[in-house]
């Protein structure tokens, strides 16, 4: 069996692990980067952009079906699902530069100097991987392997074959009727995506508000659009059991608060969130929290001092952009402890962190919500706006959305905000700054907006405070 010997090891290649290769190669580290599958991990091959790509085609379904409105006049609309999807496939094409691989992610990490041993990685001890016929030793070791689908155990379930949420983000063929289990982003986002083209949606959430994480108010917005859309939205809902009605009939059985109902789906999604993919991590003695997620510190490093852990493998977020900051922050650490380096370590800094939902339209959050800050203080300072009043949305003919600011109520200083309208994902930054900066809501009223733009309505919400 042959060994090689490195400074640092990252095992997996998605935003955390690619990463933390990228950062320990820059301080000068020997780096390998273990991959099972494609380079580039989840997000470009099987989620964030693929799911981004079928969003857009939708959307533009959707605004094709409305032109009529702006006095444009176009012959009959219509799709080809297959086509669809394989818009999509040239979309993540483009971004990884194809193959089996993952051509363009091979070619960055060649400029890195990194090398690249494709296998599942499996530990032999804290210091030693093996990956196929090679045993690969690191003075560092970065684990981001990412996580696994979190399989709720629903009696019936385990004998019909149901669709993990990636696959509904690949599948050339369009259900009739489709049942998705689970209320949150993703459930979310694939229920748009399939209910604009016409397939009937039976969500089913066992909380009493889909987006349960989200403020009570954005999430309860985004439910109206989706029920708007023909989505028929089930809270409260837990599933009792499913059983195969043969024929290419599933029947989903929920018991909603003692109330139980059947409904006849042509496809079942579970989209119950995640766990982590710790296969072949056993001998690494890592300590693990009560869901199974790597404990790490603010350096990234777990119990064993070599050994660093970033990204969904964590728990925490779950999210793309701070799994690129805490391998970043676990691939200079690990190069800091293998070089012998005495330069300060980095420390994760997850203070404020955005997040978007791609529904219709777009739900976008960062900080707390107002119950949290209310609870903590007794009161809370909330400004509000409606987007659909805006010059920008008249013109555009936008007729949803809304703005809402949380705010300290004695120091007046913004804390949080959410946003559900057009290009929420991008307006949601002015927020986030305002918080990272750390500033009253009093700049955000005083700042001139551009006009007319949907960003207006941050500065309205931040003039009409209310005290609750």
């Amino acid at each position: 069996m042959a060994k090689k010997q490195y400074d640092v090891i990252v095992i997996g290649s998605g935003p955390a692990g690619f990463s933390a290769a990228e950062a320990a190669s820059s301080l000068g580290a020997h780096v390998c980067l273990v991959e099972k599958g494609k380079l580039g991990g989840e997000c470009p091959n099987l989620a964030c952009i693929p799911s981004k790509a079928l969003l857009a085609a939708a959307r533009a379904y959707r605004n094709a079906q409305e032109v009529k409105v702006f006095g444009v006049t176009c012959s009959a609309i219509t799709f080809q699902f297959e086509d669809v999807m394989k818009y999509r496939d040239r979309v993540v094409e483009k971004l990884t530069g194809g193959g089996i691989r993952g051509q363009r992610y091979e070619q960055l990490l060649k400029d890195l100097h990194v090398d690249v041993v494709f296998g599942e990685a499996v530990f032999e001890d804290d210091h030693n991987v093996l990956v196929g016929g090679d045993r690969l030793e690191g003075k560092a070791i970065v684990i981001a392997t990412g996580s696994k689908d979190f399989i709720p155990d629903i009696p019936g379930l385990d004998q019909i074959h149901y669709w993990h949420w990636y696959d509904a983000l690949s599948k050339k063929r369009q259900p009739k009727v489709l049942a998705i289990i689970g209320g949150g982003p993703v459930a979310c986002e694939i229920a748009t995506f399939y209910a604009t083209f016409g397939t009937r949606i039976v969500l089913i959430q066992q909380s009493s508000r889909i987006l349960s994480r989200e403020d009570e108010e954005s999430s309860r917005f985004v439910e109206e659009r989706l029920v708007a859309m023909g989505v028929d939205v089930v809270t409260n809902g837990v599933v009792s059991n499913i059983v195969d009605g043969r024929g290419g009939v599933y029947g989903v059985h929920v018991d909603v608060q003692g109330n139980k109902t059947m409904h006849a789906v042509e496809q079942i999604v579970v989209a119950t969130g995640k766990r982590a993919r710790l296969n072949g991590m056993e001998e690494a003695g890592l300590c693990l929290d009560e869901h199974g997620f790597v404990v790490t510190t603010k350096e990234q490093q777990t119990n064993k001092k070599h050994l660093f852990a970033a990204g969904d493998v964590c728990g925490g977020y779950l999210l793309t952009n701070t799994s690129h900051h805490e391998g970043f922050v676990a691939g200079y650490n690990a190069a800091l402890l293998a070089l012998n380096k005495r330069t300060p370590k980095m420390s994760r800094d997850e203070r404020v962190v955005p997040r978007v939902i791609f529904v219709e339209p777009e739900s976008a959050s960062v900080g707390v919500t107002a119950a949290v800050i209310k609870n903590r203080f007794g009161s809370v300072l909330v400004g509000r706006a409606q987007i659909q009043n805006l010059g920008r949305a008249l013109a555009d003919h936008a007729q949803n959305g809304m703005v809402k600011l949380v705010v300290h109520p004695k120091t007046r200083k913004v804390l949080g905000g959410s946003i559900v309208g057009p290009h929420a994902g991008e307006m949601i930054h002015e927020v986030t700054l305002a918080i990272y900066a750390n500033l009253t809501i009093d700049k955000l009223a005083e700042m001139i907006h551009a006009f007319p733009t949907y960003a207006e309505a941050v500065s309205n919400a931040a003039s009409q405070l209310t005290l609750e």
